[in-house]
């Protein structure tokens, strides 16, 4: 179990920062902080961190350093104003910053060129759930590092996951899920606008929407399982089936003045399927239509 002689430093204290430096303080864990405006740092330093004066102090200070910026650009501009002679001594650094692939990789190699083990990472969840049990957060990269170094990171979140020893695996993986969140809850705020229309609260759709999240997850299961298995069958309801369903729910957004982008979005996939022929297979051809691999050139 993490304890005082467990050393972190936490390089950026925004809403996060602030969150994840706190959370490993409280678990007992002597905890180093450096942030581009150093007053964001005070409460912190009096609740018993230690402030560095600079990122070469942070990063030697401790076995573990986490990044959490803006973005992996703000990253890299940080990390580069440091002598190219900097010797990390194996140390660890866990990026939890936003980025791209490719920032990634360039990353990747300052660590490696700096003598770092690197993991990257990307948090699923907002400030207010770090430390919880049921939160997840995405790593990717050194197995090292990984493996000497989850009992701490487990205290950020009780249910991570490891990829693998790629560091590029995270990122997509990171923002897919987040894709798939945005999109749904966009989505439930079409439904909650349209539910509204008709004189449910939202109090009153949150309490029915468990009905259509429950439903969500066992179509999710389903779908993955018939595209694993390339079993595309229309029995349950066919792509044609669900396009007439849905022209039926853009019919009543549209009467009732509610934004349908989301809609839109769904009907356009499905008039994909069907102009690939898949008209008549399960709403799982989606998948099928969609992906660059299967798709018509």
């Amino acid at each position: 179990m993490p304890h005082a002689n467990t050393s972190v430093s936490i390089l950026g204290l925004g809403a996060m920062g602030g969150v994840l430096a706190r959370t490993l303080m409280q678990a007992g864990c002597a905890v180093t902080v450096w942030n581009r405006n150093a007053e964001r740092a005070t409460p912190l330093v009096e609740a018993g961190a230690t402030l560095a004066g600079d990122v070469q102090t942070a990063l030697l200070a401790s076995d573990l350093t986490i990044i959490c910026m803006i973005d992996k650009l703000a990253c890299e501009t940080v990390l580069h104003s440091l002598g190219p002679s900097l010797d990390l001594g194996a140390r660890t650094i866990v990026n939890m910053s936003t980025g791209t692939v490719e920032d990634v990789v360039r990353l990747a190699g300052w660590a490696d060129e700096h003598n770092a083990r690197y993991l990257d990472a990307g948090i699923l969840c907002y400030p207010k759930d770090i430390g919880a049990a049921k939160t997840a957060i995405l790593y990717s990269g050194s197995p090292e590092a990984w493996h000497s170094h989850q009992p701490t990171l487990k205290i950020l979140a009780g249910n991570p996951r490891y990829l693998g020893a790629d560091p590029k695996s995270c990122t997509p993986a990171y923002l897919a899920l987040y894709a798939f969140y945005f999109g749904a809850f966009a989505a439930w705020l079409e439904g909650a606008v349209l539910a509204a229309s008709a004189g449910v609260s939202v109090d009153a759709f949150k309490h029915l929407s468990s009905i259509m999240t429950d439903m969500l997850v066992d179509g999710i299961a389903t779908a993955a399982d018939r595209i694993t298995h390339d079993n595309y069958s229309g029995e349950q309801a066919s792509v044609d089936v669900h396009v007439a369903g849905q022209e039926v729910v853009l019919d009543a957004l549209t009467s009732a003045n509610v934004p349908h982008a989301s809609t839109d979005a769904y009907l356009a996939y499905c008039r994909m399927a069907q102009a690939a022929g898949m008209g008549e297979q399960d709403i799982a051809a989606l998948y099928k239509a969609m992906h660059p691999e299967h798709r018509p050139a």
